[in-house]
């Protein structure tokens, strides 16, 4: 048969412990301007891209703690004001 454990109980003042997600490990280096920019009126958009150069897109955000959407929305912002 098998034995109960003794289950603890938190001490009192003390906080649960805090899991971070991928996401949020992601945003953690995040300016306050990238994190305001991200507002209500997004418009979720899709479009093909190949697989390989997408990959290595996601890995060089990751790497830089930026998400794949500010990074492409400051690509088009220049190329639009370039023109």
């Amino acid at each position: 048969m098998a034995k109960n454990k003794t289950l603890t109980v938190p001490q009192n003042g003390t906080q649960p412990a805090v899991i971070p997600s991928p996401i949020d490990n992601m945003l953690a280096g995040a300016t306050t301007v990238d994190t305001a920019t991200r507002a209500s009126n997004k418009r979720p958009t899709s479009f093909n891209i190949d697989q390989e150069l997408q990959s290595r897109f996601k890995a060089a955000c990751a790497t830089r703690g930026k998400s794949m959407s500010s990074v492409i929305e400051d690509f088009i912002l220049r190329y639009i004001t370039e023109q």
